[in-house]
């Protein structure tokens, strides 16, 4: 080894240690443990809700998913389980709802209650919306997750000091960012400038957004792309929306397609080897509606009732009913039955419709 000339021996390391970086770098990254099936089910039960808020307010479903995980303990936290609270809200001078009482900051602070989940994400939005100290985020883009978890930190929603951190890594691990891609690339500057809550009508496509992005967060999160059945804490299968065609999902256990521009009943029964007249059924439309782009059609028959976590929904200004069971999954019949309503009937703002 004396005779090897000194520079020989430092070029060897080198090029071992490039060779070894090279193989390093175009391995990808393996999850140190798989994820855990209650976090894949919330995402898939909660994720429609969080989608049909970003596109009324402009706050990320991402950040909303996020903080409803990390506040709620996935759904199974006291507050979640018995006031539908899943963001952690306290009472306030403002609250005029139910209450919920625990152990905080305090001995025995009062929390909001909420009928369902819904309203507790209904409201989260609402009280970042009407919040005088959060009204800079608005200013951000809805896919910069990062500037809203920090503006959030900053704003004083939560003492933790790493809740930033908490909430990027939870992003990050689920891949909930791919949820923010069908939203407004802005949030609503105007809404924030005046800190006023403004009733919009939700569409019957809002649940769509999550499905043409079900396939990214599926892959971020390291699941195949075929339908799989993950077990509840009630023990009945929660299904995953696991479909790869980048716009189909399932809503309610109903599969449901994205239309785009251009396509009718006729083209979307040969692309899934249906008849013109089943999806029209399926969807309680007649067989000559002009389909929109951004409408969801189920290519399945809709169920009698709404899926499991809400009882009721309240209408909201510009909803039919047609609408509600589009929303819900319901077939419009049995949304009439469940309601004692006739055929035809059509419900009113502030009316609470029963879907389950």
């Amino acid at each position: 080894m004396k005779y090897i000339p000194k520079y020989i021996l430092p070029l060897v390391l080198l090029m071992l240690y490039s060779c070894g970086s090279s193989r390093r770098s175009s391995t990808p990254p393996v999850p140190s443990s798989p994820l855990p099936s209650y976090a894949l089910e919330y995402v898939n039960k909660y994720s429609a809700m969080a989608v049909i808020e970003m596109e009324r307010t402009g706050i990320p479903a991402s950040i909303t998913l996020a903080q409803g995980m990390l506040e709620s303990d996935y759904g199974r936290s006291y507050l979640a389980r018995k006031a539908n609270n899943h963001f952690g809200i306290k009472c306030h001078s403002s609250w005029q709802g139910e209450r919920a009482y625990k152990d905080d900051d305090r001995k025995n602070e009062c929390f909001r209650s909420y009928g369902n989940v819904k309203d507790s994400y209904r409201d989260h939005s609402d009280f970042l919306v009407t919040g005088s100290r959060y009204k800079d985020l608005f200013r951000l883009s809805n896919t910069d997750y990062k500037g809203w978890a920090h503006g959030l930190k900053k704003a004083g929603y939560a003492t933790d000091p790493d809740y930033a951190s908490l909430l990027i890594r939870k992003i990050d691990e689920y891949g909930l960012h791919a949820f923010d891609a069908g939203g407004n690339k802005t949030a609503k500057k105007g809404m924030a400038e005046s800190d006023a809550v403004k009733p919009q009508t939700v569409e019957a496509q809002s649940p769509a957004s999550v499905a043409a992005t079900a396939a990214t967060v599926v892959t971020a999160v390291g699941k195949a792309s075929d339908p799989v059945s993950e077990q509840s804490a009630s023990g009945e299968p929660a299904r995953v929306v696991t479909l790869g065609t980048g716009r189909t999902g399932i809503n309610n256990e109903v599969k449901y397609v994205v239309v785009r521009e251009g396509e009718t009943f006729s083209s979307l029964a040969a692309e899934f080897q249906l008849l013109s007249w089943e999806l029209s059924r399926f969807n309680d439309l007649p067989s000559d509606t002009t389909l929109s782009a951004g409408q969801v059609i189920y290519l399945e028959p809709k169920r009698t009732s709404a899926a499991e976590g809400s009882a009721m929904h309240l209408v909201k200004p510009g909803e039919t009913m047609h609408l509600i069971s589009q929303m819900y999954a319901i077939k419009i019949n049995s949304l009439y039955k469940m309601n004692l309503m006739d055929k035809g009937q059509e419900c009113v703002p502030g009316q609470k419709v029963r879907i389950r």
